[in-house]
């Protein structure tokens, strides 16, 4: 029986329930888990400041993969033990340049998600996020007037930007296309998704199995000692990386292909019920 000595947990889809939550059953999972001195990580698209705090030092969660692999976080302190950023320079060329009619960009920076105030009537109105991401974007943001300008004034680092588009009447991603097409035309940046139809880019090369390696030399874990929970397409390379990957029963169709074994759904324990069969 594989047994972990590290596994890598996906936020959203993943250790959240649809309603935001982590559910009671894997608490108790993740704590017996930390009691046989499993390293438990966080693996998110989010920022430092969009993390579970308070539950991460409450179930003994001491480090987070961020910004899909671009800034590695011990929790209890914002020590950040790694960045891998987009630099000033190009971060201003793209963003400057990127086609930003009918979408909401967030930009992380140092830890912390910005945005344009203007778009956010996208993120209230969208059918496709659940309520409670809405919720998470809407109440982490640090709002500026305009994002590409305060970049590029600022002359900031960049781990990531997520981006999320407007919707017609009849569910279709405004400009998603056109903005895909000119992210992949940039060869110095990656492009994923991590769920709900957004698109998410960080430094070419730079991945969240990418954080799960450096995570697993920094605590001196061999990485096919780890193990991985994913749903979405950002989450790909670290399933594909991990000693075990485990796709939620929820997760995307191309998840579920690569990964070894599949769990229940992130709102049927999914991750508790995933720990409890491998420790």
């Amino acid at each position: 029986m594989f047994t972990p000595k590290l596994i890598a947990l996906d936020l959203d889809g993943t250790l959240f329930t649809r309603t935001g939550e982590i559910t009671p059953y894997t608490r108790e999972q993740i704590r017996a888990a930390a009691d046989k001195d499993i390293a438990v990580v966080l693996s998110t698209g989010r920022p430092y400041a969009g993390l579970p705090l308070a539950e991460a030092v409450e179930l003994g969660i001491e480090y987070a993969i961020t910004a899909n692999g671009a800034a590695i976080y011990r929790i209890p302190d914002k020590a950040c033990l790694r960045e891998e950023g987009i630099s000033p320079e190009l971060a201003a060329d793209i963003l400057l340049h990127l086609p930003t009619k009918h979408l909401h960009l967030d930009a992380f920076i140092h830890g912390e998600a910005y945005t344009q105030s203007s778009s956010l009537h996208i993120v209230r109105h969208s059918n496709t996020l659940p309520e409670s991401v809405k919720n998470y974007i809407l109440t982490t943001r640090r709002q500026v007037e305009d994002l590409a300008a305060y970049v590029a004034e600022q002359h900031l680092t960049l781990q990531k930007a997520t981006i999320n588009f407007e919707q017609e009447t009849d569910g279709t991603f405004i400009g998603r296309e056109e903005v895909k097409a000119y992210l992949e035309g940039r060869p110095e940046i990656q492009l994923a998704s991590g769920g709900y139809f957004n698109l998410e880019f960080t430094r070419t090369g730079i991945t969240k199995a990418d954080g799960l390696k450096f995570l697993c030399d920094f605590l001196q874990i061999p990485l096919e000692h780890s193990m991985a929970c994913g749903d979405s397409g950002n989450d790909l390379d670290i399933l594909k990386a991990a000693g075990l990957s485990v796709a939620m029963a929820n997760a995307e169709e191309e998840v579920k292909a690569v990964c070894d074994y599949i769990t229940a759904s992130c709102n049927e324990d999914g991750v508790g019920k995933a720990i409890a069969k491998f420790i």
